[in-house]
């Protein structure tokens, strides 16, 4: 499913030849502080079980949404909710919950690593890493972001037309008046425009009248041009992100020139980069994701706020796993020209650390615990793991302190470091020999590794870094 701010869609595919059948709904909004997200996926099951006869049973659905994000931090939407509103109407356990931007990554480019940059009313860049993270970029909504996208250039569009109409000269332009009065009414109602839809229908005037060579008009698509190729350069910069990117939205897909705008504004800025042609739309995106949770369930990850997942019972009262003590990671395949030293980490409790770190809501160990885990591949992610969402990290922790992703462990300029993934409760590294460290890694700050220094995370784990005398992978 796509749920968008102006209609919502529902396309169904049973894998056979003339299999897929589609349906549309109304669009969603907030009510009295609630999204209506739930009630529409809801109407859309039921329309779908009515065109067939009686509930359906499905394999597994995804739902890809507009503000999801910004809906789930401001708590106006339960993902929760959806997720039981799509196991009761289809009969699945398998459901995925997301950012249209997720499901337009995967629509355009497919599950691969690499960018998409979507433009339609607002604007968001998203990447995927060679271990399935997503990274984003903008996507904040009108008030404090989508810079670039088509509301953001119907408002600096309106405001030209305004500032021509008081005969002011900086960043006026007359050539829009008349189109502004047709599209928003009288110059008394402009002050009271707060749809953001309505300014996003003003953008491809503004983009007919920069290629009639309307100066201001000109200088608002550059400034958008520009802003919308630097979230597109920050997705790319991460690491493991491989340098293709892919466009779509309908702001890019109908205004062939002002894309080629953009993408010259990017190429200037990563000569490296290769232009896709975009493979699809948002919900082809959804029911790709949708497919990968029926056949491939483990690649799946859930990435907080962008994509919420459930596999298998919807209720558990602690949503942790207790695993072995002894957990081998998952092992990547490596490239020869980057071989590594075989290094290995120790995972123990230490009380030292505990008895500064415990929270009330932070289990400690009941018996000190212990394990060794070889560093194999290129990166392994340090976290808990998490039985309804389906999560399991490369390195699993039992400590109820750590996050799901806390932390990555990954081979950079020939040695081994660590970063934090934005843990709730931060990573600690000490040299060996050096006291308990005070103050956690800082945001995207990479620290490199040396035999004996010490990681800490959650409330009482301690990951030891070691060289090893034997291949252990």
């Amino acid at each position: 499913m796509d749920i968008g701010g102006t209609g919502s869609r529902l396309r169904v595919d049973n894998g056979r030849p003339g299999g897929v059948y589609e349906l549309t709904g109304p669009p969603a909004t907030i009510v009295n502080g609630r999204s209506t997200v739930p009630d529409v996926v809801r109407g859309l099951c039921r329309d779908f079980a009515a065109e067939f006869g009686g509930r359906p049973r499905v394999a597994a659905a995804a739902v890809g949404m507009r503000g999801f994000r910004s809906q789930t931090q401001s708590g106006s939407l339960d993902p929760n909710r959806v997720h039981d509103i799509l196991a009761e109407e289809l009969r699945t356990d398998s459901t995925a919950v997301s950012s249209d931007a997720v499901t337009a990554h995967l629509g355009a480019l497919g599950p691969g690593p690499g960018a998409t940059l979507a433009v339609g009313t607002g604007a968001v860049a998203v990447a995927c890493d060679d271990v399935g993270r997503w990274h984003l970029a903008d996507g904040m909504g009108p008030h404090v972001g989508d810079n670039g996208g088509g509301a953001w250039i119907g408002r600096r569009g309106l405001d030209a037309a305004a500032r021509a109409m008081d005969g002011r000269k900086m960043g006026a332009s007359p050539g829009l008046v008349q189109s502004a009065e047709k599209h928003f009414g009288r110059r008394e109602q402009w002050t009271t425009v707060h749809d953001v839809s309505l300014f996003a229908g003003f953008a491809p005037q503004v983009i007919q009248a920069a290629s009639r060579g309307d100066v201001a008009c000109r200088e608002i698509l550059d400034e958008a041009a520009r802003s919308l190729a630097d979230g597109l350069c920050a997705v790319l910069s991460h690491p493991g992100v491989e340098p293709v990117a892919v466009t779509t939205g309908k702001l890019l897909m109908h205004a062939p020139s002002f894309r080629s705008m953009v993408l010259q504004q990017l190429l200037e800025k990563r000569a490296d980069v290769r232009v896709q042609p975009s493979a699809g739309l948002p919900l082809d995106g959804a029911l790709s994701l949708a497919r990968m949770l029926a056949v491939h369930p483990a690649v799946v990850r859930e990435h907080v706020p962008l994509l919420a997942v459930r596999i298998g019972a919807s209720d558990w009262l602690d949503d942790s796993i207790t695993m072995p003590r002894v957990v081998l990671p998952v092992v990547r395949p490596q490239r020869a020209e980057s071989e590594p030293s075989a290094w290995a980490v120790e995972i123990r409790s230490d009380f030292e650390w505990s008895a500064d770190q415990l929270l009330e809501d932070v289990v400690g160990p009941a018996t000190p615990t212990a394990a060794v885990v070889p560093l194999t591949g290129a990166r392994l992610v340090v976290g808990r793991a998490s039985r309804s969402r389906g999560v399991v990290p490369d390195i699993v922790c039992e400590d109820t302190g750590v996050s799901r992703r806390h932390c990555e462990i990954s081979w950079v300029d020939g040695g081994w470091s660590v970063i934090d993934l934005g843990s709730a409760n931060g990573t600690y590294v000490a040299p060996r020999g050096e006291p308990v460290p005070a103050e956690p890694l800082r945001s995207e700050e990479r620290r490199w590794l040396s035999d004996g220094d010490r990681i800490y995370v959650g409330g009482w784990t301690c990951l030891t870094a070691r060289v090893v005398t034997a291949n252990v992978r």
